[in-house]
């Protein structure tokens, strides 16, 4: 028998290939403690509002058949009403089931939880794992005293408020973690060829995470907040180099990927270690193609080269601006000239870059807006990807802005931020530019279908493909490429 359910939400059924990997980490770290445990993902191949019912009545169709008693769920705030009526469901079909919530918004505000008539018996804060395993043979023993469970918030009835104990300490030896439980998803869908990991590059892949948390002070980022709730401890924590290429070697030889994506939001902040995964992985002879994400004054032409030895595709890059004043109000602590300096040295060396920018920013300027085209114009990235900012709870630009976004707000979160400015409260710039307009005019500029070719003609890209054993699954994902090319020029 199940001991919990945990559940991918609703809204990430069409979510790019993506994998509930969170609920990964916890579904290994409970079942190597004892604890039973049973994901449910649903998948949409569309993501239209047809098909939202069937998604949510597939969900509870699962969780039932599980018979878990606890079931558990992670929540970011555009998620927030979607969860809340989620639960409702599940109550009503599971009445004497125990609902845990958790993830991002259930660590800033676990007391928007717990109202009248609310769902929700217990929020985690910060990290799960440990919280969750005591929390859950709390719940089993019938006689647990909740108080004690570090890490969590609850109503006591008994005492008619909510209680919110310590906070739980971070876990800090990662490598005594055991690797996401790929067992409890669907592994052949998720590594079937896309262009979304390694994003632009049709590619069987996967997503592996090195490390948690960040010690950046980034203004529309929540780490900094994050840092405030949980409990004190060395922000920033990796695995080994060897824990981290054994799993991309378990990857390849379990599940035959030929790339892989590192999820985590700065990979490089750690040279060194990012040194020792590279002659790691070219020791062992891996020959996998993979990507990730950077921070732009971490890197040199020394660990660039290194990087693109290992296998290194593609780095994505928080350029953010063209302007040093908008970079110094985003606490970005990067310049111009070190921005200008990574991308001639990506050039140098053959590394494709993503390079991802953020306009909407409080106060910008039409011209700091003309200084990022500018930018783009010298340093030509491969993919260029304008984001329109929209401040969340937690970020410092949240907390500046004047907004007072509630429970029944966070909704508007979730729409599309070229429909979302369109509302004085959303628009943080001083400009009337029209958002819409310089997003389409600019995404084409930036992002022309022919800056792809060279990639796919490419020997390394050439290369992957011909070694791989899924070259039957790479001819039947081509009319998705098709369909993402097309995508790109109608936007």
């Amino acid at each position: 028998m199940t001991d919990i359910c945990l559940i991918s939400p609703p809204g990430r059924a069409y979510n790019h290939f993506r994998p509930p990997l969170a609920l990964m980490l916890l579904s290994s770290y409970l079942e190597k403690n004892g604890i039973r445990t049973e994901i449910v993902d649903v998948k949409s191949e569309t993501g239209d509002e047809k098909e939202k019912k069937a998604i949510v009545s597939s969900i509870l169709e699962q969780v039932k058949k599980t018979g878990a008693p606890i079931v558990g769920v992670p929540c970011y705030t555009p998620e927030f009403k979607e969860i809340i009526d989620l639960c409702h469901a599940i109550r009503q079909g599971n009445p004497g089931v125990k609902i845990v919530v958790g993830g991002v918004h259930a660590t800033l505000k676990s007391e928007e939880f717990f109202f009248e008539g609310s769902p929700i018996d217990y929020a985690v804060i910060g990290e799960g794992e440990l919280t969750l395993l005591e929390l859950v043979k709390s719940i089993k023993s019938g006689t647990g005293d909740f108080s004690k469970v570090m890490g969590i918030a609850f109503y006591d009835k008994a005492q008619e408020g909510l209680i919110k104990t310590k906070p739980r300490p971070l876990i800090h030896d990662l490598d005594e973690m055991p690797f996401p439980d790929y067992s409890k998803v669907d592994m052949k869908y998720y590594t079937t060829p896309n262009p979304y990991n390694v994003r632009g590059m049709l590619l069987s892949s996967f997503y592996v995470l090195v490390g948690r948390g960040c010690p950046s002070q980034c203004t529309f980022c929540v780490s900094a907040e994050l840092r405030k709730i949980m409990a004190s401890g060395k922000t920033l924590r990796c695995r080994s180099a060897k824990n981290v290429v054994d799993e991309i070697e378990f990857l390849k030889q379990n599940y035959s990927i030929d790339g892989f994506y590192f999820i985590d939001d700065n990979f490089t902040l750690l040279p060194k270690l990012v040194e020792e995964i590279c002659e790691e992985m070219i020791r062992r002879n891996l020959n996998l193609t993979w990507a990730c994400s950077s921070r732009i004054n971490t890197l040199s032409e020394n660990l660039l080269s290194k990087m693109k030895r290992a296998g290194c595709f593609q780095i994505d890059l928080g350029v953010e601006s063209g302007s040093e004043a908008v970079l110094k109000r985003l606490k970005k602590g990067i310049n111009v000239n070190q921005i200008k300096e990574v991308f001639r040295l990506c050039h140098k060396i053959g590394m494709r870059t993503f390079c991802n920018i953020l306009i909407n920013i409080p106060d910008e300027t039409e011209e700091e807006l003309n200084e990022t085209l500018r930018l783009l114009d010298e340093i030509k990235p491969s993919v260029t990807s304008f984001n329109i900012f929209i401040p969340f709870l937690g970020t410092e630009i949240y907390a500046n802005s004047g907004l007072t976004l509630g429970p029944a707000d966070y909704y508007y979160l979730s729409l599309p931020p070229r429909e979302l400015v369109k509302e004085k409260r959303f628009r943080f710039a001083r400009h009337e530019i029209d958002f819409s307009q310089f997003y389409s005019a600019n995404h084409k500029k930036y992002n022309s279908p022919l800056v792809f070719l060279p990639s796919y003609c490419s020997k390394p890209y050439l290369t992957q493909i011909m070694r791989s054993k899924r070259k039957k699954d790479y001819f039947f994902q081509v009319g998705l490429l098709a369909k993402e090319f097309v995508k790109q020029i109608s936007q």
